[in-house]
């Protein structure tokens, strides 16, 4: 067998186990990503097209979601814009990533000063709100994508910074860390191999969630002006161009809010199935046999007390009565005897 029919075997059987939520998920995805790579591939249409006849027309089957207040088509412009919100969630999640996993597993390991310092930097950070902050630092540098990436690449990383800390802390008390710290092995490569392996867990848990958080950001940071600016195509400056046409075209903008909360949604949903398939005892399949009834610890002085028998089997004696019921031969041995 060629190593590519082998792969193509190994892609159906994981997809014949993976169940229908994951098939749905990895569909999403590649559907984002084609729309981010290729666009071109999903729709003909061009979104910055100006159509002095089709203004703010409704669904159809030139036009399934309408067009905008120039005549545009929506969805060509969803899916165009798709490349721009990928960006940013990608982006502020990765940067928070690369920055606040090491330093937060670096410092609940180490702990002493820089934890301290670190850890009181991260719980000020995350005192302020997310969309109060970002309003503070658009009005300060201007609204762009780049000032988006790095002010919610900034808040990301304290939540990152946290998460990692906390489970660095709990790895360090393990014994197999103990015995390695005790075996002399150097830090670098105690931290390479234990640490941050066993550390990655939650941190890709929250990835897909900080992204989701990127992206209803950008929406509501562009709903108020604040977010990334006209000619470029975002599914937030969508929102924005739609609030004056809500009852004139209530499909422009409910379509344009449908896909960040569906988008939004998904990621959660990815983060739970990363959790799920990180914990065996979540995982699908996982759940074993029943375990062995518990068996009677005889009196000291004693053999091991037989196990009782089910009511209806031979020599079954009293299985089927309640705590403390009597048969009318002990009856009346008790009456004789007292």
């Amino acid at each position: 067998m060629t190593p590519v029919m082998a792969r193509i075997r190994r892609v159906l059987r994981w997809a014949r186990h993976a169940g229908p939520a994951r098939l749905a998920l990895v569909a999403a995805a590649l559907v984002a990503l084609v729309a981010a790579v290729r666009p071109e591939l999903l729709t003909s249409q061009d979104p910055n097209a100006i159509n002095a006849h089709s203004i703010l027309v409704g669904p159809s089957w030139s036009h399934w979601l309408g067009t905008n207040e120039e005549g545009s088509d929506v969805l060509a412009r969803i899916i165009y814009g798709t490349r721009l919100d990928l960006f940013l969630a990608v982006g502020s999640a990765g940067l928070a990533g690369l920055v606040g996993f090491p330093l937060g597993a670096l410092a609940g390991y180490r702990g002493g000063v820089t934890d301290y310092v670190l850890q009181s930097f991260a719980i000020s950070t995350l005192a302020f709100p997310l969309i109060l902050f970002a309003v503070l630092i658009v009005a300060s540098f201007g609204a762009s994508l780049a000032t988006l990436v790095g002010i919610l690449a900034f808040l990301f990383t304290a939540q990152i910074f946290t998460v990692a800390r906390a489970q660095a802390k709990a790895v360090r008390e393990r014994e197999y860390v103990t015995a390695a710290t005790v075996s002399g092995i150097r830090t670098t490569h105690l931290l390479r191999r234990h640490v941050f392996p066993n550390t990655m867990g939650p941190v890709l848990v929250l990835l897909p969630q900080l992204m989701a958080t990127a992206i209803i950001a950008e929406a509501g940071l562009s709903y108020l002006g604040l977010g990334v600016q006209p000619p470029s195509i975002t599914w937030g400056t969508i929102l924005q161009a739609s609030e004056s046409y809500y009852q004139q075209q209530p499909y422009y903008a409910v379509a344009a809010g449908l896909v960040v909360t569906v988008a939004a949604g998904l990621l959660m949903f990815a983060g739970d199935l990363i959790s799920e398939s990180l914990d065996p005892r979540r995982r699908r399949g996982a759940i074993g046999p029943p375990p062995p009834p518990a068996r009677a610890i005889a009196p000291a002085g004693r053999g091991p007390m037989p196990a009782a028998k089910s009511a209806g089997q031979p020599g079954a004696i009293g299985a089927s009565r309640g705590a403390g019921s009597l048969s009318p031969a002990r009856a009346g041995r008790g009456g004789a005897e007292l």
